[in-house]
């Protein structure tokens, strides 16, 4: 990171609430049926939506890599778009954005900015492609159609059938039948396809699911190590870091989950006080990404620290943010968390 980008980082960072203010009242301007159609809470929405652009781009300056920021908005794009918000208001808002910055960044900061507005343009204009993570009739989408109506016992039978009539096996069950379901939730929400309390009755039916594979896990010798799992502030999503934890017992670690949003000044010490010998850590959005840097670089403990998760890009990415190894999945978790300990 240049000392240009890392000055532009931080001025973006420290004012996006009221560049995104600036931002979004000039929206408001020159959309004339903004008010109407987003209705009272709309400029506070727009607000918050153009704070986050800015975040990831803040994000993008610091870690030197563009496609943070482009990632970001083609999500923003998908996501918008596929719950009715015409392209246009999209194109609107990220004129808007630029033109605040541009009117409000000293001149020395703007040219670390050029390249990823231009990226963002590109990822903006781009067409999406949302398709299912599973084919019609896999396990995955039995599982899910299961969750869909909202059988809980059906889908905990589901997983502790297929697992003694051997059609999958713990790993599969997590890696290959659970979590795609889980991610079509989360597809199905984006698309607008499925309401916030109807995915938060899917999502905690594959949790429960999850769970259930608990009663036919082997008990396996133990290994003498212990991992604690969490997810940084912010990060609401647990799903996955159930599915890790459920894997690592299978190798017979011991796990303290301390799950969702969990406070940054206390992951440490936390996990010391339950003697635990790694962290597992995860940031699934890019807006999420500055909590993971600033507990990274701000750290004194010598518990080595896995992320993973989609605010970050690599392993490169990891290590210069401070992490001591990164996974791209789960299953390549288990085996880095091996790795970092000894195993």
């Amino acid at each position: 990171m240049t000392r240009a980008a890392a000055f532009t980082a931080e001025i973006v960072r420290s004012s996006s609430r009221g560049l995104a203010g600036l931002a979004t009242a000039l929206l408001f301007e020159r959309v004339a049926e903004a008010t109407e159609r987003y209705g009272d809470e709309g400029f506070e929405t727009w607000r918050k939506t153009i704070a986050a652009r800015l975040e990831a781009l803040s994000s993008a300056l610091e870690a030197g890599d563009n496609t943070i920021f482009s990632h970001d908005v083609g999500w923003f794009r998908s996501m918008s778009t596929s719950r009715g918000i015409p392209k246009a208001d999209l194109i609107s808002a990220y004129e808007c954005m630029e033109e605040t910055l541009r009117g409000q960044l000293p001149e020395k900061a703007l040219g670390s900015v050029d390249d990823l507005m231009q990226e963002g343009r590109t990822a903006l204009e781009a067409e999406d492609s949302l398709a299912a993570e599973f084919a019609p009739g896999s396990e995955a989408n039995k599982l899910f159609d299961l969750a869909l109506l909202g059988d809980l016992s059906g889908s905990r039978r589901f997983m502790l059938t297929g697992l003694e009539e051997g059609r999958f096996d713990v790993e599969g069950a997590i890696v290959e039948v659970l979590l795609p379901a889980a991610r079509e939730a989360g597809r199905r929400w984006h698309l607008g396809k499925l309401g916030i309390a109807a995915e938060h009755v899917v999502t905690s039916t594959l949790r429960s699911a999850l769970h259930s594979l608990t009663a036919v896990l082997d008990r396996p010798e133990p290994n003498g190590k212990a991992c604690f799992i969490a997810a940084v502030p912010g990060d609401a999503h647990d799903t996955g870091l159930v599915a890790f934890a459920l894997l690592l017992e299978n190798r017979g670690w011991r796990v303290a989950l301390a799950g969702a949003d969990t406070p940054i000044e206390e992951i440490d010490v936390t996990a010391e006080g339950y003697e635990c010998d790694l962290i597992a850590l995860s940031a699934t959005l890019t807006s999420q990404r500055y909590a993971l840097s600033s507990y990274l670089s701000r750290r004194t403990s010598k518990l080595p620290v896995l992320v993973g998760g989609a605010a970050v890009r690599d392993a490169e990415d990891a290590l210069r943010l401070g992490a001591s190894g990164f996974a791209r999945d789960l299953v390549e978790g288990v085996t880095r968390a091996e790795e970092l300990v000894e195993l």
